[in-house]
């Protein structure tokens, strides 16, 4: 794994002391590599983001009680790891080892408490204040009150609990879109990740339709590439992910990009499968590849993809 800038660091210092601009900055620079993190744990690309998200909010929180600017990642590391937990216990996922889950009094203090003697409360409220009422409803309840659950709040609120799941999600979005609207420009580390993701994009929408594009794609990633997929089952070999990408041509299916976000070594791509009409339900609904580079070099790709829908 590449060090974190000298940057990043200054900038985890001063969050740390309560600037918020530099907070989304930070976690701008951590996104991906806690979304790895994240998927790896869940095995589900929307757990994992919302695992992801859910950190953002407790650790923005929690801030103050965190002293050591240098233990910043494996502290967000601990909160994901909780959160990941705690959801896939909603989610009753079967298998769930939850002795491995670690008591973090962190996590497991009042959030409603620790945001009373925050520095940020000011600058959280307004930020809710961007929030639509329907959101901001749930925020309130979700993080700030003793009815937390998604089923106390789909009770209360009298709608589906997977309306609560879509609208806390859209909040969290909306929240982390604010505190990285002054991301600085001129910060080194968030170019070059700016960089790739950009590198990425003009690639993945070229990749079907020009032949120079997608022999740079797959010579991107090394021969002996290490592939991880959904199901947690390992293979390797360049020659495997090529061959999904040439099969995606026989059939008439093309990747489109939505989310392509990076981080120091690691990018992650999400996005979408365009089927021909012959063959509609050929993909999942949608894909994410996190791919972690060694040298300028994917060494190591994991291909998740959604379930489908009807067991397709």
């Amino acid at each position: 794994m590449v060090p974190v800038p000298q940057t990043i660091q200054e900038k985890t210092i001063t969050a740390l002391q309560g600037d918020a601009n530099a907070f989304g900055t930070i976690f701008q620079w951590y996104g991906p590599k806690l979304l790895a993190h994240a998927v790896r744990i869940c095995g589900n690309k929307p757990i994992a983001k919302d695992a992801v998200q859910e950190t953002f909010i407790s650790a923005f929180i929690h801030h103050s009680s965190l002293r050591d600017a240098s233990s910043f990642y494996p502290w967000l590391k601990k909160i994901l790891t909780n959160h990941c937990l705690h959801l896939l216990r909603k989610e009753k996922t079967k298998g769930l080892d939850e002795s491995i889950e670690t008591n973090d009094s962190v996590i497991l203090q009042s959030i409603e408490e620790n945001f009373e003697r925050s520095a940020n409360k000011q600058q959280m409220f307004e930020a809710m204040d961007h929030l639509s009422e329907e959101l901001r409803s749930c925020v309130l309840l979700r993080y700030f009150s003793n009815y937390s659950t998604y089923e106390e709040i789909a009770q209360i609120l009298a709608i589906p609990v997977g309306t609560v799941r879509s609208r806390l999600a859209a909040a969290r979005g909306k929240l982390l879109a604010y505190y990285n609207r002054s991301v600085d420009a001129s910060d080194d580390a968030i170019k070059e990740a700016e960089q790739w993701s950009n590198y990425y994009y003009t690639l993945c929408n070229k990749l079907y339709h020009e032949w120079e594009n997608r022999k740079e794609f797959i010579e991107h990633f090394v021969p002996m590439l290490n592939i991880r997929f959904t199901s947690g089952k390992t293979a390797q070999g360049r020659a495997l992910f090529e061959k999904e990408i040439l099969e995606d041509l026989d059939y008439g299916t093309f990747f489109k990009p939505t989310i392509i976000t990076s981080s120091g070594n690691i990018s992650v791509i999400e996005g979408y499968p365009i089927h021909s009409p012959d063959y509609p339900d050929r993909c999942p609904p949608s894909s994410v590849l996190i791919m972690f580079r060694n040298k300028e070099k994917v060494d190591t790709l994991h291909l998740i993809n959604s379930e489908r829908v009807n067991g397709g």
